[in-house]
């Protein structure tokens, strides 16, 4: 006997929202509906997917599964009223900053999953944090991290730890950013330009991350694979510790790893 599909519907569709929109989208076996207090942002996001369907009111949330909660942390207090009446199974949380607690007291129920996801999961590359309250079940965990997994990776982390997750993945995706820039500008020092001098850092990351996670060595390991004995690489990693790379990078974490809870607290 065929069975129905799961429902699964994300309110909001914005940055965050739409990324996880168009995940959503190439699944298969479940049944996926929008909704946005900005009707044509929804309306858009549809017009490409004949099987997203475009919810005219947030009470036709009903009946979903998975409800996907993908607004902005300041909009969720203006909203908790309705989304505690659409009574899903368990919900999804991306909005930044909002503790399981608070979301469980709010939405009315004990089964909350928590994501937080970095920018990358504009181009399905997102790296996304995952923790969920005691009573989400094993299969509903699995499902969650299915979810994520549909725009990256997902790392399954105390709530505890998401502050520290900001600081190497959240936010640290914007120190990768700064060292690509500063590499690439020393590459125009050299007299390479700077747009192919990027390129040939950006592929350089890449090879980085791949070789590392290809062989699951310690970075310190394949970092002493690549510096022979009086050669340039040594030199150029001698020049990054003079200059404090390190303990420039570990207060970096640590900076915005203290912001985030700091924030968190606010909210």
């Amino acid at each position: 006997m065929e069975t129905s599909r799961p429902r699964l519907t994300v309110i909001g569709t914005g940055n965050m929202g739409g990324a996880f929109t168009e995940a959503l989208a190439r699944m298969e076996n479940i049944d996926l509906c929008i909704y946005d207090s900005y009707g044509p942002c929804a309306e858009k996001l549809a017009q490409n997917h004949r099987n997203i369907k475009v919810l005219p009111s947030m009470d036709q949330a009903k009946g979903s599964h998975i409800v996907i909660i993908a607004v902005k942390p300041q909009v969720l207090p203006s909203i908790y009223a309705q989304l505690s009446g659409l009574k899903p199974d368990f919900f999804i949380s991306i909005a930044a900053g909002v503790t399981l607690e608070k979301l469980m007291a709010n939405l009315k129920t004990d089964k909350v999953v928590r994501f937080m996801p970095n920018i990358a999961a504009k181009i399905g590359c997102a790296v996304t944090a995952i923790a969920c309250s005691p009573a989400v079940s094993d299969k509903e965990r699995q499902e969650a991290i299915d979810v994520a997994k549909s725009v990256g990776s997902a790392f399954e982390l105390e709530e505890s730890l998401f502050s520290a997750f900001i600081g190497i993945s959240g936010s640290g995706i914007a120190y990768m950013f700064e060292m690509m820039h500063q590499m690439a500008m020393g590459g125009v020092r050299e007299g390479i330009p700077y747009p192919k001098a990027l390129s040939i850092v950006a592929d350089t990351m890449l090879s980085a991350a791949n070789l590392q996670k290809a062989t699951g060595r310690n970075a310190v390991e394949l970092e002493t694979m690549v510096c022979s004995a009086k050669g340039t690489t040594i030199e150029g990693v001698k020049a990054l510790t003079d200059g404090g790379f390190g303990a420039a990078v570990i207060n970096a974490v640590s900076a915005a790893a203290s912001k985030s809870s700091e924030l968190e607290k606010k909210a």
